[in-house]
This record gives C-alpha cells, sequence and structure tokens, in this order.
C-alpha cells in the first residue's frame, strides 16, 4: 500500500512539476521573443529559469518533510534533514542527481528520491534547450 502511495505522489509531483515548466517557459517564451533587446532581456529569463526550478525542487523538499513526516513512507539515515533548508538541500541534491550521500533514504520514500532527478534532468536540459533556441532566434534576427 505504501509502494502505491509513493508511486502516485512520485507521478504527481512530475506531472505537477512539468506543467508548471511548461507553462513557464511558454510565457517566459511569448515576453522574450518579443524584446527588443536581448541582453537585459536574457538576464531576466535566466534569473526566471533559476526561480522556476527552485519552486520544482522546493515542490520536492515539500513531498519529502510530508513523506518523512505524516505520511511515513520512510525515514532517511546519515546527515538526516530536519528542518526545511535541510529538506531543501537534499531535494536540489536529489533534483540534480547530485547523490553526494551524505543523506541515505529508507522505505519507499527511495521511489521518489528515484525518480526526482529523471524529472530534474529531464526539466534541467528543457530550461537548456529552451536558452539556445531563444539565443539562436536572436541571433538570426541580428544578422
Amino acid at each position: 500500500m505504501h509502494l502505491t502511495f509513493a508511486t502516485i505522489l512520485a507521478l504527481l509531483a512530475v506531472i505537477g512539476s512539468t506543467a508548471l515548466h511548461y507553462e513557464a517557459i511558454r510565457r517566459m517564451d511569448r515576453l522574450a521573443r518579443r524584446a527588443q533587446r536581448p541582453y537585459p532581456t536574457l538576464l531576466v529569463v535566466i534569473s526566471g529559469l533559476v526561480a522556476l526550478h527552485l519552486v520544482e525542487i522546493a515542490v520536492y523538499a515539500i513531498l519529502f518533510a510530508l513523506s518523512v513526516g505524516p505520511l511515513g513512507l520512510g525515514a532517511f539515515s546519515g546527515n538526516t534533514p530536519h528542518s526545511p533548508m535541510a529538506y531543501i538541500y537534499y531535494a536540489a541534491e536529489a533534483y540534480a542527481s547530485l547523490g553526494y550521500g551524505d543523506v541515505v533514504p529508507t522505505g519507499e520514500i527511495r521511489l521518489i528520491t528515484a525518480i526526482a532527478p529523471l524529472n530534474g534532468i529531464l526539466l534541467l536540459t528543457w530550461s537548456g534547450s529552451f536558452l539556445f533556441s531563444l539565443v539562436e532566434d536572436w541571433r538570426s534576427r541580428a544578422l
């Protein structure tokens, strides 16, 4: 039962973060392609993408905190998170697939921890390809 619940939570996190990412990139793209001055717009877009990824990391941090706390889907061993900042650190580490290993999940929360980097890598590369596309569009207009 816990494994099914962890699977559902992980899939909801993937669907929610992907929908959020799509909407944010769609709106940034619409604004950026109309911009007259690419350089300041690029700084705003990069800042927006970083903020977007931080929000997505925060979603995973909340999910990890709920999973360890009231949902009882597992625990952490090692340098265990007990504060919001510690959960954000762990979520960022999982999302970016860094995997330092100083915090180790146990129980069904491992499934969420395994899916977070798959989602994070896809969203990070999506942001990179969006930036590449935007800069290429600006370069082609400048020529």
